[in-house]
């Protein structure tokens, strides 16, 4: 005879099968009122034929006093269908009955799902005139399909919005080089502060100030010229607009018929600018923290409107100190997280990214290995995105993309005309986990920094399995496999980061297996390179120590508009 689970057993069991995380969970926008049955899973028997399911199917029923009929869906789930739409009510009160049974592994709701909202902004959809915001499009795509339909690594921003669009509550600061104008980038921009001490660097006629705007961050003759002193171990660059850039992708003007869209449409940027040229000095990114977060700084006002969220795309190589660590402690203390890029040189993690309680961000290709650029290691939390340049790497032509679409500006110097912009580096997959961040915080205000990291890591997807492709090492340090080791918990996640904020307390993560990529574009590559099992080519190496060189001699910084060249 089929026994029944006592309260204590059912209370487990259905913490096991995850009906509050997966099934009946109260979702941030309107759910369907009523649902067309239940999906039910038999427990594996050693007799496991069709007819034998059906007939332990009808058994539980009939146990469970509920008439209905299964339709086959697998080799042990059937759709229970009862004749009738049920509401979410009953549908919840049919299955918590349905779990009772020992022989049930899982239940959940028959739900309609709703068509992927697309925002009405035209450079987001890929065209015949290119690829669009393809980093926001839902995760998936098969060693089968071209490389532009091939999504392993994106955090499938496009599915979570199914859930919620964001919220405004959840301000997200941009620690960077500033923002200048831009007709998509109006709504969600908040009054910032200047922290850059330095005249000279600051390149605006003062220092610290009210004004967060760029005035351009470029480095040229004139200027080594005329102050080596101060900018003569400075690399000669055009201005970056590199602020502007991460504060389209969190907060760019979305659903509004131009442009582009945005992580969270009614998302809300601080711009803190901490950088000029030649980079940030720390005591003006750790200013820039407390401020941003709503501490106090000796003779500036308080902000207004402190951020949940402190995003940093600089760094350097030095280990964390305690002027990083202090900052960082202080923002926990009050809510506040930190996200920062892993760097650029595929070394090791750059500091703040190093830092005990920052969410350190790797970049990926968009089929989930590893990026050229990125650098890697035990401080990563979390791994996403960040475009990988066809033109770096000897297996860049035939495994890399042409970077995250986002809102910029065409100022060769000083600001210019507003323009969209392709960008590439751990600067931009850091934002894209930011925004994901701020997702989080709409669906659920009340999240502590430790649950948005746990958060962040229980629903990441698994790092990605390429068979001819070596690990991440020392050795092997360009396009390479990664691993919890070296990456992080796995692929960020938007619509299961979602999930678990919705529900933080009985979040279940699926039971997920790795995505093995291994397709024609790999097996060009791996000829190409001539099976060279990870090993630098020697015009890399090159490329590899001058740019090394020249971030030595730099002041702490770790954007990367073009990363620096790696051996794949």
């Amino acid at each position: 005879m089929t026994r029944r689970c006592p309260t204590a057993c059912l209370a487990l069991r259905l913490a096991g099968i995850g009906l509050a995380a997966l099934g009946f969970a109260a979702a941030a926008t309107a759910a369907p009122s009523s649902v067309n049955g239940l999906i039910v899973k038999l427990r594996e028997r050693p007799a496991d034929a069709v007819p034998e399911v059906d007939a332990r199917l009808a058994r539980v029923l009939r146990v469970a006093g509920l008439a209905a009929r299964g339709r086959h869906l697998g080799v042990r789930s059937r759709h229970v269908d009862f004749g009738a739409r049920l509401s979410r009510e009953e549908a919840q009160r049919l299955a918590l009955r349905l779990a009772e049974s020992p022989e049930v592994e899982w239940v959940v709701p028959n739900e309609r799902e709703r068509r992927l909202d697309v925002p009405q902004d035209p450079r987001f959809a890929a065209s015949y005139q290119g690829s669009g915001q393809w980093w926001l499009f839902p995760a998936g795509g098969s060693n089968a399909n071209d490389i532009e339909e091939r999504r392993r690594g994106v955090p499938g921003v496009q599915n979570a919005w199914t859930t919620s669009h964001g919220s405004a509550a959840a301000v997200v600061a941009v620690l960077d080089t500033g923002i200048t104008a831009h007709p998509d980038l109006t709504q969600g921009v908040l009054p910032g502060r200047d922290f850059v001490s330095t005249v000279e660097y600051a390149n605006d006629g003062d220092g610290w100030d009210d004004d967060p705007s760029d005035p351009g961050d470029w480095v040229n003759g004139a200027d080594r010229t005329a102050n080596p002193a101060l900018f003569g171990d400075c690399d000669e660059a055009d201005s970056s607009w590199h602020g502007t850039a991460i504060a389209g992708m969190l907060a760019a003007d979305t659903n509004n018929g131009i442009g582009v869209a945005a992580i969270n449409w009614n998302g809300r940027v601080l711009p803190v600018r901490v950088a000029g040229k030649c980079g940030a000095d720390v005591a003006d990114i750790v200013a820039g923290m407390r401020w941003a977060a709503g501490l106090a700084v000796a003779g500036v006002p308080r902000n207004p409107n402190p951020a949940r969220v402190v995003s940093i795309s600089f760094g350097g190589s030095a280990a964390c100190n305690a002027a990083y660590q202090d900052a960082i402690d202080e923002l926990a203390a009050k809510g506040v997280v930190v996200v920062a890029a892993a760097g650029n040189e595929h070394g090791a993690v750059t500091r703040p990214a190093s830092c005990r309680g920052v969410v350190g961000v790797a970049a990926l290709n968009r089929d989930g290995f590893k990026a050229s650029y990125s650098n890697f290691g035990a401080a990563v939390k979390i791994a996403t995105v960040g475009g990988d340049p066809r033109d770096i790497g000897e297996w860049g032509i035939d495994l890399g993309d042409d970077g995250l679409l986002t809102v910029g500006n065409g100022g060769r110097m000083a600001p210019g005309r507003p323009d969209y912009t392709r960008e590439a580096g751990t600067s931009f997959a850091a934002p894209a986990v930011s925004g994901v961040i701020g997702l989080m915080l709409s669906a659920n205000p009340s999240l502590s920094v430790a649950q948005i990291i746990d958060g962040l890591q229980r629903s990441a997807r698994p790092h990605v399995l390429v068979p001819r492709m070596p690990s991440c090492s020392e050795r092997n340090s360009g396009r390479c496999v990664c691993t919890t080791a070296t990456c992080g918990a796995g692929i960020l996640d938007a619509a299961g980061a979602m999930a678990y904020a919705l529900a933080p307390d009985s979040y279940v993560a699926p039971n997920r297996q790795p995505e093995v990529v291994d397709n024609a574009d790999i097996d060009r590559a791996f000829k190409q390179d001539g099976g060279g099992g990870g090993a630098l080519g020697a015009g890399w190496l090159a490329a590899l120590a001058l740019a090394v060189a020249a971030l030595s001699r730099r002041r702490p910084r770790s954007r990367a508009r073009a990363p620096a060249g790696a051996g794949r």
